[in-house]
């Protein structure tokens, strides 16, 4: 009688032991599966410190910031937009789009729009756009900590808060390699003196800026690092400042600078150091990445893709670190699960 009570204790005791198992099993296989509550509305502080109320996720975006649009796109929201400004190129299907102008209310209103994105400038001339009961946020990242910034913001205005998250880190993480390459790169070779052309001749960008930020990143000086804002330089100020490495975004031929009065004083010409630079990886989108790593050859002659480590970096995410280990978790607890059972019929 003792051996069959003992028995049934047993068979009690690993009976619960399994339900406990099932328990946090199935909390790891359906917690993915749970409906989160939608709140009832999502409040926002855009760049300029304003407060934006949505009633719920954007559906019908309009964007007039070139840099949002690729964005959205990167957010895997890409579906949501439903206007762009001529300026929204990247990637091309965005001139797929209704396009409209920057300032064209009625262009705007017509589409019928739950939430408007637009560049800092243009805040006088939307105002109109409120006032009709239409959201904007307005974008103006000068670092890239900002950039994080507004890809986050973006992220929860669409309803796509975690793939933000994921795309920040991953960023992040790239970025740290970049900056400890960068760091090895410059013990053995100088920082070149970097000169940035916009898209407008002679025009640059200063200190407080992102794609400044992006030189220094890079491994180079810029030379209008101790200018702010977005600055035109004169001849004399470029060639005194003799730059080791020209960047250019606008389309005109390499002969405009060589042939440029007194240019052919400066290394970067006499260097052949002159490269174009791709506007679309040098604004404030996931892809300033990439400008990162353009520069760094530019600069350095050096293939990040190509170091050792890089594409292990670049492939890691929190979401893929998080689901290995609830992956791992999961096997673990089939497994005890599976020991127990044979237990109950050896006892049985």
């Amino acid at each position: 009688m003792a051996t069959n009570t003992g028995k049934i204790a047993t068979v009690i005791i690993v009976a619960i032991i399994m339900l406990a198992v099932g328990f946090v099993g199935g909390y790891y296989m359906f917690r993915g599966q749970q409906v989160e509550e939608v709140p009832k509305e999502i409040v926002l502080i855009d760049d300029l410190g304003r407060e934006v109320t949505l009633d719920k996720p954007a559906e019908r975006v309009v964007s007039l910031a070139a840099a949002a649009t690729r964005t959205l796109y990167d957010l895997g929201a890409f579906d949501k937009v439903v206007g762009v400004d001529k300026y929204s190129d990247d990637p091309p299907e965005a001139q797929n789009k209704t396009v409209v102008g920057s300032t064209d209310i009625e262009s705007i209103v017509a589409l019928e729009p739950d939430l408007v994105i637009a560049w800092w400038y243009y805040e006088q001339k939307l105002q109109q756009l409120e006032e009709l009961g239409i959201p904007v946020i307005y974008i103006h990242p000068t670092t890239i900590e900002g950039i994080y910034f507004d890809i986050l913001l973006l992220g929860k205005a669409v309803g796509a808060e975690e793939k933000a998250e994921d795309l920040v880190s991953n960023l992040k993480t790239r970025v740290a390699y970049i900056e400890a390459l960068v760091k090895n790169l410059t013990k053995t070779t100088s920082r070149p003196k970097v000169y940035l052309e916009l898209y407008s001749p002679y025009k640059t960008v200063g200190r407080n800026t992102f794609t400044h930020q992006m030189i220094e990143l890079a491994g180079g000086i810029n030379i209008a690092g101790n200018l702010t804002g977005y600055p035109k330089l004169s001849d004399e100020y470029i060639i005194e400042a003799n730059p080791d490495v020209i960047l250019y975004e606008s389309d005109l031929p390499l002969e405009n600078f060589t042939n440029r009065a007194g240019w052919d004083q400066i290394n970067a010409v006499k260097n052949e150091k002159i490269y174009h630079l791709d506007r679309h990886i040098a604004t404030a989108s996931p892809r300033f990445i990439e400008g990162l790593e353009f520069m760094i050859w530019a600069f350095f002659e050096v293939n990040v893709s190509e170091t050792s480590g890089y594409i292990t970096i670049a492939a890691t995410s929190k979401s893929a670190v998080q689901t290995s280990t609830e992956m791992t978790c999961l096997h673990e607890l089939f497994m005890l699960q599976d020991m127990l059972e044979k237990v109950i019929t050896e006892i049985l």
